[in-house]
């Protein structure tokens, strides 16, 4: 129990914003060859690999070493483990390594700690590049470890951008305002959002948020131009193309009501939903190994939000699932810890999914 807290306390201790990893990535792979993984490596994103076990079946453990920024004093209260990453996501990071240097019976395992999640997704997209013969996947995220992520929505940026010829703003009256008409499509788009709405699940309904706005140069003029960004996410069975031609039908059927004004909106390429088959063979393990060594009845559940999983999952053609100790409501913020207990659980049930997953197969 010793090394696993202190693995988690060095890990917190070194400072991993995106972008800022390669002294986290020196000290995991250190730490994994010491554990008896074979082929311990670093790539061309940074990520920290590791591999362990032999056999026809594969299995990716797969966690991210950066945070968002912001520093937090690592510290022990009682029960909890307070410091940036705690929850999001060294914790399950850290889980999985001591799970899989646990072994399986005739199972191959590799363990990537990639970089940039919190970002571009760098690592992760290089880990895809380079091939694996995976064939489930597992991503380190927080959860509690009686419970298992089975889905991710899909997410697409969209950037709309009117321009107009502006004017005096002690006649309003007499020109057109870009704000004041991107405010209307917005308007017009929340009204969509609600007919794709699904009563208590935000999972399975569309959302279209502002992020950003940018308007007007003067005080004393009406904007002439305003940019604003969106950002939709789409649940499984829906997919981004659909929503962004009804997002377009949108805009364009205004444009017809504003001579003069113009319109333009783009989307950024973008990330599907992704939902794994409960009967899938790594969902089947999670079940049996939380019963078998936590006692309580698995909760299967889906994330609003989009991750890594979600790409990995599509290009690889893989099951994957999201699992690890913490409680996702304190990612990104100033209280966030991981309850020692819940992290020490998830190693139990990470070791019991590997022994399932084999038996399985």
């Amino acid at each position: 129990m010793q090394s696993e807290i202190g693995l988690l306390l060095e890990t917190l201790k070194v400072y991993s914003p995106t972008m800022k990893e390669s002294r986290l990535s020196r000290l995991l792979q250190a730490k994994m060859r010491e554990l008896g993984f074979t082929r311990v490596r670093t790539d061309r994103a940074g990520n920290a690999i590791g591999e362990i076990g032999t056999g026809k079946r594969h299995l990716l453990l797969c966690g991210h070493m950066d945070t968002v920024p912001g520093v937090i004093k690592v510290r022990t209260e009682g029960d909890r483990i307070y410091g940036r990453g705690a929850a999001d996501a060294k914790s399950p990071m850290c889980a999985m390594i001591f799970a899989a240097a646990a072994g399986g019976p005739s199972l191959r395992i590799t363990v990537a700690c990639v970089t940039r999640e919190e970002g571009d997704s760098l690592g992760v997209n290089t880990l895809i590049q380079d091939g694996g013969d995976y064939d489930a996947a597992v991503f380190g995220e927080p959860g509690g470890a009686h419970r298992v992520a089975l889905g991710y929505r899909g997410r697409v940026e969209g950037v709309l951008t009117v321009r107009t010829r502006g004017g005096h703003a002690s006649s309003p009256w007499a020109h057109t305002s870009a704000v004041d008409e991107a405010m209307e499509i917005v308007s017009r788009m929340r009204t969509y959002e609600k007919k794709r709405a699904v009563a208590e699940e935000h999972y399975r309904s569309v959302n279209v948020s502002v992020t950003m706005i940018r308007g007007g140069s003067f005080s004393n003029v009406v904007p002439k131009s305003c940019t604003v960004t969106l950002d939709v996410r789409t649940p499984p069975g829906t997919y981004s193309a659909g929503v962004e031609s009804d997002l377009q039908g949108i805009v364009e059927d205004y444009a017809r009501t504003v001579p003069g004004a113009r319109f333009d909106l783009r989307f950024k390429e973008a990330t599907e939903a992704y939902e794994a088959p409960k009967g899938s063979t790594i969902v089947r393990a999670f079940q049996r190994s939380i019963i078998k060594n936590l006692a309580v009845k698995p909760v299967l559940t889906h994330k609003t939000g989009t991750g890594d999983l979600n790409t990995l999952a599509q290009r690889m053609g893989i099951p994957c699932v999201a699992y690890g100790p913490g409680d996702s409501k304190l990612e990104h913020t100033e209280g966030e810890h991981v309850e020692i207990g819940d992290y020490l659980n998830s190693i139990k049930v990470l070791k019991g999914v590997i022994h399932e997953f084999a038996a399985l197969g």
